[in-house]
């Protein structure tokens, strides 16, 4: 049956793209940035679009609430000051409008994101919020480390997918498809995606893709991917529209 969906820190609506593939339903999308709300309205059509969680008085009545909240604080490309920083934090703004729908049971299913470096940072401090703010509202949760190569797509894009539920069991939705194949990778490719900073050495080298895109880090370091074609010694950038496609966007 499908889903209706609320998302809020919802960025660009790579959330949303994957769920309405499944067949679910986007009816409420929040995001701050002013860029990516024009992504949104582009991209999506959906009846309600916010842009300031912290304005919120309630969320509406949705089968599932999907959020990437803010990394800033998180990642390794930051200050790391962890789940307390003032970005990241943010996610207890969610919970306590979650807490207000707890008497009426929305919502069953929550669906968060973020940088697997929270799992290390201060000895797992975010994920320990996380998941004791899930306990207090009720509800189980699970989760594993997901790349987007995984799915098809040229991007080296680690994340964290938690998934939440009141009265499920969030294990046989995150771990229905596990495989036990290895999956080997062409160590003799013909190109190399990596950060202009970093070389061939770092988090940025990455085999037939390139490294996460982004747009910046908190220290202000520049961040652009480039690819080297080796066949041909060239050295290419990826432009705007490839930025979509590598995000899963038609």
């Amino acid at each position: 049956m499908p889903f209706t969906i609320a998302s809020v820190f919802a960025g660009i609506g790579g959330i949303e793209r994957g769920l309405e593939q499944a067949g679910h339903k986007t009816v409420f999308q929040c995001e701050i940035l002013e860029t990516a709300r024009e992504v949104l309205l582009q991209q999506f059509n959906v009846a309600t679009l916010k842009s300031d969680l912290t304005s919120l008085k309630s969320l509406p009545n949705v089968d599932l609430v999907a959020a990437g909240f803010p990394c800033q604080n998180l990642s390794q490309a930051g200050r790391m000051e962890g789940i307390a920083g003032q970005r990241s934090s943010l996610v207890n703004n969610l919970f306590d409008l979650i807490e207000k729908k707890s008497k009426r049971k929305f919502p069953q299913w929550l669906l968060l994101e973020n940088v697997p470096f929270m799992l290390q940072l201060q000895k797992g401090r975010a994920m320990h919020h996380v998941t004791k703010r899930l306990e207090v509202m009720g509800m189980k949760w699970a989760y594993r480390i997901v790349d987007t190569r995984a799915f098809g797509l040229p991007q080296r894009r680690r994340r964290v997918v938690l998934l939440a539920s009141r009265d499920h069991d969030p294990r046989t939705v995150l771990y229905a498809d596990d495989s036990p194949e290895q999956i080997d990778f062409d160590v003799d490719s013909s190109a190399y995606g990596f950060y202009w900073t970093e070389g061939n050495t770092g988090l940025g080298w990455t085999v037939d893709g390139v490294p996460t895109l982004k747009g910046g880090s908190g220290l202000g370091i520049p961040c652009p991917p480039a690819i080297w074609l080796v066949n041909t010694d060239e050295i290419v950038t990826p432009d705007i529209r490839d930025a979509e496609r590598l995000q899963g966007f038609p």
